[in-house]
């Protein structure tokens, strides 16, 4: 889908591009006809939908921003003709919103007029029918009144709700279906930047803009949006990269009319460097760039052109160039005085004399820079005196009428009072008023930023609790479409365990797709309790007799696991009201993880104690514990206590969860006690109405089954004869995978299995196998690791490791294969995929043995595809190096060798044979053949010294043996 939208918006810019080279040639020329914009606009108009609004949008920015407002507004007039001559209302009311958009941006803008027209647009959409169009125009025209309000300044809440209003909708449809995506996130981040001072919430929506903003045929929108960027970074203080920013915004400019922004993107570099950089004098050339290019292109923009004079003033003063200094100075104090704006003098007079100020402390003129210090006080005093005055007007308007009042009294006690005491009592008045004013202004400003800052708040919780609740429908839906194919999967295994009792796979197919249905229904409980529709479900029966059964039915967990499992309860038996599904969940759940944390030998209990009201349940267990930092997270949807690969524990997070969610749905409460290395207790209480007899037999009359035992030892092995077949070595924590597994390749090999990392290393060191199948996430060592210490033990580095896992993602694959893994499949794997794998890998080994065992000069030049890993071809370099320093000791046996080599007879022996299939015995007589070949090639000696001083003391025996493996005597040989 994106690549037919990303080409329908070629095609589009391709007709725009080409139709705008005749408009922009009509304006040069004089203007353009009606009849020739009737045609040109009439291209646009034949695209549909937003590749239509989109089209035109491109339209405003390219050409009507650059002709007036009659001439625009004539043109955007045969749009609105053609919306209600085709009865497009929309159409009609997005040319009425281009002619509004002009205001903003055009040639003759007019930002005061805008926010009502924009209104008015939004008062027309609202009575159109809802469609994908009206939404996205919504949209457009919520962006542009917070813009509107952004640019007058407007000081009340309005700008950021109508800018948030947008975003919301702009992701209810998908940024990326919106040619102007990026440029969208411009004025909500600058509104956090410099209104709320929020420059980290500002970088992160314009960092989300920068993944559309090179889709935007815009020049000005590319380079405002990195210009903004690289302001937050300075404000973050991460310099270097705004300046990469600023200068990504240079790269943007293709326009003259754009050749403006290079001055001024230089101009922020060179501030940048200015005051955060160690070599101010850097920065000179950036700031003689924007100079060059505002006298070429915009000569009367005064105050900018005063500053940059007093930044070049400031940098002549690290320079320590006096004669610069001042003439940069003069210079930006005579731009300053041809400034009509009479409200921006003060401020670009402040900027002057502090950038003076500095200069003439850098030279050591001390004395200049005082003057131009109380210079730059004044002038900042002035400013502060401004910003008051307009406070100040109300408090004195209130002063004049008590100032009237006062001279009326006072006129009668004059002959009583001095002056002195009538002019102090004026002024004390007057500070007065001033005070209170001020304290009412600043309690004003406060009460209404605090109104915005709620405002905000309550449209980001909003917008949050509309994503949660997509995702959790999300979760519910798909739920519920798992629920249908594992009920198929189900119900026809059932009637295959009837139909062949004998198969245990139907057992372990049933058993884990039971597994997997009850976590689906764990989600779907979730999805209820936050819908609010999970409600108590009561029925009469034994409460006491229906925990017990829940009690008895993890004995068997208990002694496969070696855990001692002790359970009791008050009563025997205990009548009650009560929702068992519900009670059943909590109390499976809990007994689960204190089993799971409980380590072998460990110890768990449970039990149930009846109040006249409640029923109070505590499940402890002596087993791992919970950190204090991590104990109050574990009741969150998710949290997981170990989500390393190297997790101890299965689980999903979900389970405490939901037992947390259905005590309070049930009316009670959970607590939970835990001390690191000592264990855990969890504690429930829930409000129950007790019977005082046992419950008629009826329709909410609860009734139950026992279930069936699962375990999890490992199988003993069926293989007859370690020698007869290959070694397979199979390293997995689920015993039912690893059953299964098992049962694939027991007919042709012998097995060795292992339940975790840490036992699988133990047997590999101990039997040296002929492959190991591993698997990825295991407690005590992970297969990354298993792997790892594998391939760099010299005792094992040969053996071949196929790796299975659920994470298939291709860094996982990467890290895997540079660990040494030779294989790798993913989860859930074809078992005619891993048994043809397998047998490559058993394919290759023979390869090289076959290698190994051809005679040395027999062999070409050539060097076989197959080729032995690094610490394997060093491991029978090593033998080689022993055995060429006792080449002529006939006695020179198998544990002389293993002793040298440091390693035992057992793991020589398996080694060497799984390296080149050959025993030591032959290994060792073949390498002396092999050396005396060479020898008499080489003419080193009658046949019978060679035979010496290789090592075989019956020249017979030499002789038999070399016949044997060259079909030759040594006597032909030589």
């Amino acid at each position: 889908m994106k690549r037919k939208r990303s080409e329908a918006h070629k095609l589009v810019y391709r007709l725009i591009l080409k139709s705008l080279v005749f408009c922009l040639w009509g304006i040069v020329a004089g203007g353009i006809q009606t009849s020739q914009a009737q045609n040109k606009i009439d291209t646009y108009l034949s695209f549909q939908g937003q590749a239509r609004m989109d089209s035109l949008l491109l339209l405003q920015h390219l050409v009507w921003y650059n002709i007036d407002s009659t001439t625009a507004f004539a043109q955007i007039d045969i749009i609105k003709k053609h919306g209600l001559q085709s009865n497009d209302q929309l159409l009609a009311i997005y040319a009425d919103f281009l002619k509004t958009y002009y205001l903003l941006g055009g040639k003759q803008k007019n930002l005061e007029a805008a926010y009502a027209r924009f209104q008015n647009v939004s008062k027309k959409l609202k009575k159109l029918p809802e469609s994908a169009l009206k939404t996205a125009l919504m949209a457009e025209v919520e962006h542009s009144m917070g813009v509107t309000l952004y640019l007058t300044h407007d000081s009340t809440s309005k700008c950021i709700n109508h800018l948030l209003a947008a975003d919301l909708a702009f992701r209810k449809i998908g940024y990326e279906h919106f040619t102007f995506a990026g440029y969208r996130f411009t004025y909500l981040a600058l509104y956090y930047l410099k209104r709320a001072s929020d420059p980290e919430t500002a970088l992160k929506y314009l960092k989300e803009g920068e993944t559309y903003i090179q889709n935007d045929p815009v020049d000005f929108h590319r380079i405002q949006l990195y210009r903004n960027i690289a302001l937050c970074l300075v404000e973050k203080k991460q310099y270097k990269e705004a300046i990469r920013y600023n200068q990504l915004g240079i790269a943007q400019v293709r326009t003259r009319k754009d050749s403006l922004r290079i001055g001024a993107l230089n101009g922020n570099i060179g501030e940048i460097i200015l005051v955060h950089f160690p070599n101010p004098k850097e920065a000179e050339p950036y700031f003689k760039k924007e100079l060059w290019y505002r006298l070429r292109f915009k000569p009367d923009g005064y105050g900018d052109i005063s500053k940059l004079y007093s930044n070049l003033c400031q940098v002549a003063g690290h320079k320590r160039s006096p004669e610069e200094v001042a003439h940069y100075y003069n210079q930006a104090i005579k731009i300053a005085e041809l400034n009509t704006d009479k409200t921006a003098w003060y401020p670009t007079l402040s900027d002057i004399y502090r950038s003076r100020m500095i200069a003439d402390t850098l030279l050591g003129d001390y004395k200049s820079a005082l003057k131009h210090e109380f210079l730059f006080q004044d002038a900042q005093s002035k400013i502060k005196k401004e910003d008051l005055s307009k406070s100040a007007i109300e408090a004195s308007v209130r002063f004049d009428s008590e100032k009237l009042k006062l001279q009326a009294e006072l006129a009668n006690q004059q002959t009583q009072n001095s002056r002195f005491w009538v002019a102090f009592v004026s002024l004390l008045l007057l500070v007065t008023l001033l005070v209170g004013y001020f304290i009412y202004y600043r309690l004003q400003t406060r009460r209404e930023e605090l109104a915005r800052q709620l405002l905000f708040e309550q449209k980001e919780a909003e917008r949050l609790a509309e994503l949660d609740t997509l995702k959790t429908r999300f979760f519910t839906n798909i739920s519920h479409e798992f629920r249908t194919p594992l009920t198929l999967l189900l119900s026809p295994l059932q009637d295959l365990q009837k139909e062949f009792p004998g198969r245990t796979i139907f057992q372990m197919m049933q058993r884990n797709a039971e597994r997997l249905l009850s976590l689906i229904s764990q989600l779907l409980d979730l999805s209820k309790l936050e819908a609010g529709k999970m409600e108590v479900q009561l029925q009469e029966g034994d409460l006491s007799q229906f925990l017990q059964y829940i009690f008895s039915s993890f004995e068997s967990l208990g002694q496969d696991k070696n855990i001692l499992f002790q359970y009791q309860q008050s009563r025997e038996h205990q009548f009650a009201y009560f929702d068992a599904d519900k009670i059943e969940k909590i109390t499976t759940n809990l007994l689960s993880n204190a089993f799971k944390f409980t380590p072998e030998n460990g110890r768990v209990q449970i039990r149930a104690d009846y109040t006249d009201t409640s029923l109070l349940i505590e499940v402890k267990d002596y087993g791992i514990g919970i950190d204090k930092e991590r104990l109050p997270k574990i009741f969150e949807r998710f949290y997981q206590i170990d989500d390393s690969t190297q997790r101890h524990y299965e689980g999903t997070g979900v389970g405490l969860a939901l037992v947390k969610e259905l005590v309070e749905v049930l009316g009670g409460t959970i607590s939970v006690a835990s001390e690191l290395g000592r264990g855990t207790t969890f504690t429930i209480s829930l409000p129950t109405e007790f019977l005082d007899k046992k419950p008629e037999n009826g329709p909410n009359t609860l009734h139950f089954n026992n279930t069936a035992k699962v375990s999890d030892n490992v199988l003993e092995n069926k293989a007859a004869n370690e020698e007869e077949y290959p070694v397979l070595l199979i390293v997995e924590d689920n015993a039912d995978l690893r059953a299964y597994i098992r049962s694939q390749f027991e007919s042709t090999f012998f097995i060795i299995e292992a339940k975790d990392g840490k036992d699988g290393l133990e047997k590999a060191l101990e039997t040296i196998p002929d492959l190991a199948i591993c698997d990825l996430m295991m407690p005590h060592l992970d297969g990354f690791e298993f792997c790892k210490q594998l391939k760099t033990d010299m005792r094992t580095s040969h053996i071949p490791v196929v790796m299975l896992t659920a994470k298939a993602a291709m860094e996982d694959r990467l890290v895997g294969l540079e660990l040494g893994a030779d294989d790798y499949l993913s989860k859930p794997f074809n078992t005619d995929e891993l048994q043809i794998r397998v047998r490559n890998l058993i394919k290759i080994r023979e390869n090289i043995h076959q290698k190994y065992n051809a005679p040395k000069l027999l062999t070409t030049e050539v060097e076989p595809a197959i080729q032995p890993q690094t610490h394997d071809k060093e491991f029978l370099e090593k033998i080689n190096h022993v055995l060429d320093n006792n080449i002529s000791n006939s006695t020179f046996e198998m544990d002389n060798l293993a002793k040298i080599l440091s390693i035992s007879s057992t793991q020589l022996r398996r080694k060497l044979k799984a390296l080149t299939n050959q025993t030591i015995i032959e290994y060792v007589r073949n390498y002396r053949l092999d050396k005396a070949a060479q020898m008499l090639k080489n003419g080193d000696g009658s046949v019978s010294e060679i035979a010496y001083k290789v090592g075989f003391e019956s020249l017979s025996y030499f002789s038999k043996v070399f016949q044997e493996r060259f079909q030759q005597s040594p006597s032909d040989w030589k």
